[in-house]
């Protein structure tokens, strides 16, 4: 494949590492996999190789000094992308460990390109290149070495991915990093009490790439980065599409006359209360009224299980278990423990993407981002939430939890700014009674009624009445009273 600017790429078969790269990995270029023991490099190039590796595309893969053949063997085949039938046909695994071992440096060139007029591959790996850095008599001969190895790959048109337990600084004093073409990191560092694994592409001769260090997991299919920093990005056409669409109406007994027009395609709400405000309720039959009036929804869940919002849906009388059942509303539980920002952040622009969502609720942002101690990174992340629905051309409700009586609109104090509609949910006593009750703080490009409403909670669902107004219900909407524009 030519990627846009001329330079021919390999895709990786890792799950967005093409996008970090612009396009996929440069072909004919030399880079090193560094990183420590434990990282994740054998196993990513490993992946490249078995993704790309054929009859017309052969492999030839060095190992040399870290574990034989064998043992590669047994520990590649747990992953899905390994293909034993590409074993000596595809993929072509030679161990140097034993001239190594007697003659160190000494004829390690020679023997490799040996190998390489053999196979005639497409791509060489080399794990680990370090044992020829560690059985180097001086640095000048390591450079020598590491040039010589270079220009014959690039004589040859072969890509070639040099494996290392290469530290950063290594990167300025070791001379291999001043021939290579490419430098691709692996680290794994704490982040908010969790150990994490990234990626960072540091040098990639010839393109535009990410720099940012990207979180990566690794499961049964092999690496899987997540970087949504550069997958989510807000869309031209979905913006476009947005101004034209008609608004959306809720359907809520008395919200719908608060919010004027409605609101807009493309638009995220955050809905933040105290507890027992009537938060997830209110994304509840947000979801309930759009499938009844044939809008797709779907619940992103941290806190509340299924059956426990299955319960809350049927104590209301609504029958949310039929709108399940025919795929109007799909429920998505994540429980708190084992959230993973940058992975669920993906993984929820895949499902509401696959789903054709029209609805999107979060119940709660602020448990979702409850790990986050940084507000830039919180703006940043509600951001490609916002987007997600924005680019889905959806409307999402995103709930927020905050201290009662504290007086803030949001659990971080930057949500608010990043969305384009706010709703507050608050309560007061009044004698042994509670009294609840909503407002629209803002609705971007909206005429809404402005100051603080009424808001009842009971069979059927939430009912919100204006100042002066009867009680609202779905079949008898109260009057619109004094309006503003935010």
């Amino acid at each position: 494949m030519t990627a846009q600017g001329g330079i021919p790429r390999w895709k990786t078969g890792v799950r967005n590492l093409d996008v970090i790269l612009g396009e996929g990995l440069p072909k004919g270029a030399v880079t090193v996999v560094a990183g420590p023991p434990g990282s994740g490099k054998t196993i990513l190039a490993q992946q490249v190789c078995f993704h790309n590796a054929s009859a017309a595309s052969r492999v030839l893969y060095f190992s040399t000094l870290t574990e034989p053949v064998a043992k590669t063997l047994l520990y590649i085949s747990q992953f899905s992308f390994f293909d034993r039938a590409k074993i000596e046909t595809a993929v072509h695994l030679v161990d140097l460990g034993r001239i190594l071992r007697g003659d160190g440096l000494g004829q390690a060139s020679e023997l490799m390109m040996e190998h390489v007029k053999r196979v005639e591959p497409a791509i060489v790996v080399v794990d680990s290149f370090k044992t020829f850095d560690d059985l180097a008599r001086s640095k000048d001969d390591m450079r020598k070495f590491g040039y010589q190895i270079a220009v014959n790959l690039m004589a040859w048109e072969v890509t070639g991915l040099l494996i290392g337990e290469y530290a950063p600084a290594d990167y300025e004093s070791n001379p291999l990093f001043s021939i290579v073409d490419g430098l691709m990191a692996l680290s794994y560092r704490e982040v908010s009490g969790e150990w994490q694994r990234f990626l960072q592409i540091h040098k990639m001769r010839g393109i535009s790439h990410s720099r940012d260090a990207h979180p990566f997991a690794i499961g049964t299919n092999g690496i899987e980065a997540f970087a949504p920093r550069v997958t989510i990005r807000r869309s031209a056409e979905a913006d476009r599409q947005r101004r034209e669409a008609p608004r959306v109406p809720t359907g809520i007994a008395g919200l719908d006359q608060l919010l004027g027009e409605g609101i807009p395609h493309g638009s995220s709400v955050l809905v933040s209360g105290a507890p027992g405000t009537g938060k997830t309720v209110l994304l509840l039959e947000f979801l309930y009224r759009g499938a009844r009036a044939g809008q797709k929804g779907i619940l992103f869940a941290f806190e509340e299980t299924p059956e426990r919002l299955g319960a809350t849906a049927r104590g209301l009388g609504w029958d949310l278990d039929r709108e399940i059942d025919r795929g109007m509303v799909e429920i998505v539980y994540i429980p708190q423990p084992d959230i993973m920002l940058e992975a669920d952040l993906l993984m929820m622009q895949q499902r509401v993407n696959l789903a054709g969502a029209r609805r999107v609720a979060i119940d709660s942002a602020s448990v979702l981002l409850h790990k986050v101690e940084d507000t830039r990174i919180a703006q940043e992340k509600v951001f490609q939430l916002a987007t997600i629905v924005q680019n889905a051309g959806a409307v999402g409700f995103f709930a927020t939890d905050v201290p009662y009586g504290s007086g803030l609109i949001s659990r971080l104090g930057v949500e608010e700014t990043i969305v384009d509609g706010v709703i507050l949910l608050t309560s007061t006593e009044n004698g042994m009674d509670r009294q609840r009750y909503l407002e629209v703080y803002k609705l971007r490009n909206t005429a809404h009624v402005t100051g603080r409403q009424r808001m009842a909670i009971k069979s059927g669902g939430v009912s919100v009445f204006a100042q002066g107004a009867v009680e609202a219900t779905p079949e008898s909407p109260p009057k619109r009273r004094g309006r503003g524009k935010e």
